[in-house]
C-alpha cells in the first residue's frame, strides 16, 4: 500500500484479506477496530455479528511483546501462548471470556478462535506463536487433543515458567533464535503438562476449515460463490454452507462481506484510492453495492468513514 510502518514490536496481520502492520501506537490497527462503529452497527437490526478471521502468516514464528490493542475473533494453524506480566488483558476463547492478571498464561491451540477483547492501559506481556512440530514432542498434543480450560493462573504453571517468560522478552528472536526456541521448548513442558484435556474427535473437519479459509483468503477478491469455493475444493455446497454455519456461526456471503470491508478500510488509508478504486479492489461490481455492504458492515457510508480517516490522518 506504499506506506511504511515500525516493524519490531509490531505484530503483522492478515484478516483473510491483504497484510499489513500494527504499528506501537495502533495508527492502522484503530481503522479496523473502531468501537465507535461497533457501537452505531449495533444499532442496526439484527445486531452485530461476530465475523471470525482466518490470519495467514509468513512468519511461522514469531516471539515477542504482546499487541497493545484489541484484536477480533481469527483463527491461524499455529499454536500461540499469552504470558501476561503487567495490566490485564481481557480475550475470547472458542466463545469463553477470560480476564488475564500478571502472571496468567493462556495457550490457544490451531485452529481454536480466539480474540483480544481489551488490553488495560500499560499492559505488558510475551507472546509466542509457532507452529505445532518445531518441538516434535508436543505436536501430537496440539494436533489430536484439546484443553478443557486453556488459561494457566499465577501459580499454575510454576516458578520456572516465571523465568523462561522473562528470559524469552529479554532475547532478540532475531539474533538469539536458537535460544528463543530451547526456552520455548522449556515454556510448554511448563504449561502443557499442566492442563487437563479432552481428545479431537473431529480433527479431519478442522483441516477441512483450514483448507476452506485459506482458498477463500487467497481469492477473496475473486468473483467467488459458494458453489465455486465447493467446486475448488471438492465438498459439496451443503457441506461448505454446514462449516460456515456451525464453525463460524456466520452464513457464507457474510463472511465475504465482512473480509472484503476490513480490506477496504485498510485501502482507504492510501490517499492514492478513490473509493471506486477501491471498490473495484475489493471485488464489488458497482459501488451501490460497496456502499450496501459497508453500511451493514461497520454502521456507516464510506464516504463518511473515508473522511473522518482522512481528518484523523491530517490531525
Amino acid at each position: 500500500m506504499g506506506q511504511n510502518y515500525p516493524i519490531f514490536l509490531c505484530k503483522r496481520f492478515h484478516l483473510g484479506v491483504n497484510w499489513f502492520i500494527i504499528s506501537q501506537k495502533g495508527q492502522l490497527w484503530a481503522d479496523v477496530w473502531d468501537k465507535k462503529h461497533e457501537t452505531k452497527k449495533a444499532g442496526h437490526k439484527g445486531g452485530p455479528a461476530v465475523i471470525t478471521f482466518y490470519e495467514h502468516r509468513d512468519e511461522a514464528l514469531f516471539i515477542g511483546e504482546m499487541t497493545h490493542f484489541p484484536f477480533p475473533v481469527h483463527i491461524h494453524d499455529l499454536a500461540e501462548i499469552l504470558a501476561v506480566t503487567s495490566g490485564s488483558v481481557r480475550v475470547n476463547i472458542d466463545g469463553t471470556e477470560y480476564t488475564l492478571s500478571p502472571g496468567d498464561v493462556a495457550v490457544f491451540f490451531p485452529l481454536t478462535p480466539h480474540s483480544y477483547d481489551d488490553v488495560s492501559e500499560g499492559a505488558s506481556g510475551l507472546v509466542a506463536i509457532f507452529p505445532t512440530d518445531i518441538i516434535p514432542e508436543y505436536n501430537s498434543t496440539f494436533r489430536t487433543l484439546e484443553p478443557d480450560r486453556p488459561v494457566l493462573r499465577s501459580g499454575e504453571a510454576g516458578p520456572d515458567s516465571m523465568m523462561v517468560i522473562a528470559r524469552l522478552h529479554a532475547l532478540d528472536m532475531e539474533e538469539d533464535l536458537p535460544l528463543c526456541v530451547a526456552f520455548l521448548h522449556v515454556l510448554l513442558a511448563c504449561t502443557l503438562h499442566r492442563l487437563s484435556y479432552h481428545p479431537v474427535y473431529d480433527y479431519s473437519d478442522r483441516g477441512l476449515g483450514h483448507r476452506i479459509m485459506r482458498y477463500i483468503s487467497d481469492h477473496l477478491c475473486e468473483d467467488i460463490t459458494l458453489e465455486s469455493v465447493s467446486h475448488a475444493l471438492g465438498i459439496s455446497a451443503s457441506h461448505l454452507s454446514h462449516f460456515f454455519a456451525e464453525k463460524l456461526h456466520v452464513n457464507f456471503r457474510r463472511y465475504i462481506n465482512a473480509n472484503r470491508i476490513a480490506r477496504a478500510r485498510l485501502l482507504m488509508r492510501d490517499t492514492n484510492y478513490s473509493l471506486t478504486m477501491i471498490s473495484d479492489a475489493c471485488g464489488y461490481s458497482n459501488m451501490r453495492t460497496f456502499r450496501r455492504a459497508f453500511l451493514k458492515e461497520v454502521g456507516c457510508l464510506p464516504s463518511e468513514h473515508l473522511a473522518v480517516l482522512r481528518n484523523r490522518i491530517n490531525e
